[in-house]
């Protein structure tokens, strides 16, 4: 799933359309247009998410009464969505918008969005655009995205006098060969590791777009399984061959278990670490022994990254759309971004925002590089089966875990993962079921 959340922006011109009938859901109970229910993956107190929504009732004179459901949230997620009182607005995870929109559950926002003559200019286009699906309805509205980054032990770097990668979004000696070779050189024996890159979820689609695939994991109408290209094929042996072949890189087996990333990296297991902008608050709060910066991902053919989005959707029985999108607009509009910025844990979709994501005297040094993200942005093109085409091919059920253990190879599992996603993405489940199972 993405990451946290937050956005905005005001009911302008509202007095001017209001009763207009294509407005969804117009004119429900006082009661219900003064408070708005969000179901949210996690409790938002002293969050940067709970600061922007304190702004918003400040601003609106409005209620938010947040549902936080931090456990088995997807199944709770499928539940309130069938049920006939849903929450008036709830986090989704990115990978369902589309097979959730197939199954007609969550409001088409072009209403809102043409009333209040949203300008898609002021906000980053491929996290604006992420929602929309491809009869045009607009599902789900996202409020900020958490790229990934390299994340790197500065003292470990200077130790072992090694340069220092870029502090901007360039791959001027950091393409794959250099990162390799600063591996090599950071690795301590056999428990202290130069590198960590294939543990997190978004490094097939960022190293294969890198590889020069032209959509990574999916097809651009989300129909094939592109990563078993020649090109996926590649930077999926690459990210392997760091454990397998060189040694620099934990062993999979060892990285079975909840938040290794991140605790390997503060224990200075691993030197460098591929990881989202949400983990930046873990490190400031917890890394108190050792000086860590950030860098963009290694360059190749291309030098971008996959970004976490952060999305939130009106479920269709809402009863108080209204109220919902007046709160979605205010959290990625310029004032609830300005907040949510604050926080330091992902990059507001609004540009003006997004520019103030900034570094301060705490680490990361090069923080301003989650806003330079923007132009380096790569997201998994939507299919309406993406969960079912990950257990196939992601770890712990699918079968890459063969390729990670040094047990099968890249091309052997992807070419015969290949005709069995391709099915798969071809199917339209119905997502709310498929969640239950």
């Amino acid at each position: 799933m993405s990451a946290s959340l937050s956005r905005r922006r005001l009911l302008a011109g509202a007095g001017a359309l209001a009763g207009s009938a294509i407005l969804p859901a117009c004119g429900k109970s006082a009661q219900s247009k003064n408070t708005i229910t969000l179901l949210n993956d996690a409790n938002t107190d002293g969050t940067p998410l709970g600061a922007a929504i304190k702004a918003f009732e400040k601003q609106s004179g409005k209620k938010v009464e947040v549902q936080p459901a931090p456990s088995d949230y997807d199944t709770k997620m499928r539940t309130v969505l069938a049920s006939p009182a849903p929450p008036d607005v709830m986090r989704v995870n990115d990978d369902y918008v589309r097979g959730l929109s197939d199954d007609n559950v969550l409001l088409d926002l072009r209403s809102y969005i043409k009333r209040d003559h949203i300008n898609a200019a002021d906000y980053a286009s491929k996290a604006f655009n992420f929602p929309t699906q491809p009869d045009g309805r607009h599902t789900a509205w996202v409020i900020g995205y958490s790229p990934r980054v390299i994340y790197y032990n500065v003292d470990w770097f200077k130790s072992a006098g090694v340069a220092l990668p870029p502090g901007t979004w360039t791959d001027e000696h950091w393409t794959w060969d250099d990162f390799l070779d600063a591996a090599k050189k950071l690795t301590k024996g056999t428990n202290k590791w130069g590198a960590l890159v294939y543990l997190d979820t978004g490094y097939e689609q960022t190293f294969s777009i890198n590889n020069g695939s032209a959509t990574g994991i999916f097809s651009a109408n989300g129909k094939k399984f592109t990563l078993a290209d020649p090109k996926g094929v590649e930077a999926v042996e690459w990210a392997t061959d760091l454990t397998t072949k060189y040694q620099v890189q934990p062993p999979w087996s060892v990285l079975q278990g909840v938040n290794v990333d991140t605790t390997f990296f503060s224990q200075q297991k691993v030197a460098m670490l591929f990881d989202t902008f949400q983990v930046t608050p873990y490190f400031r709060e917890n890394v108190k022994n050792f000086t860590w910066d950030i860098a963009p991902p290694p360059g190749k053919v291309n030098q971008d990254t996959e970004s976490s989005m952060i999305v939130y959707a009106i479920p269709k029985k809402s009863k108080n759309p209204d109220g919902a999108w007046e709160l979605l607009n205010f959290l990625a509009g310029p004032d609830g971004g300005a907040v949510l910025a604050k926080g330091k844990e992902f990059t507001p979709v609004n540009n003006k925002a997004g520019e103030t994501v900034k570094a301060d005297a705490k680490s990361p040094a090069h923080l301003g590089l989650f806003a330079e993200a923007v132009h380096h942005m790569t997201q998994p093109n939507q299919t309406t089966n993406t969960l079912g085409a990950r257990d196939l091919y992601r770890p712990p059920n699918g079968a890459l875990a063969d390729v990670y253990g040094g047990k099968k190879s890249p091309s052997e599992v992807l070419n015969t993962l290949r005709p069995k996603i391709n099915k798969v993405l071809s199917e339209s489940p119905n997502l709310m079921n498929q969640l239950g199972n």
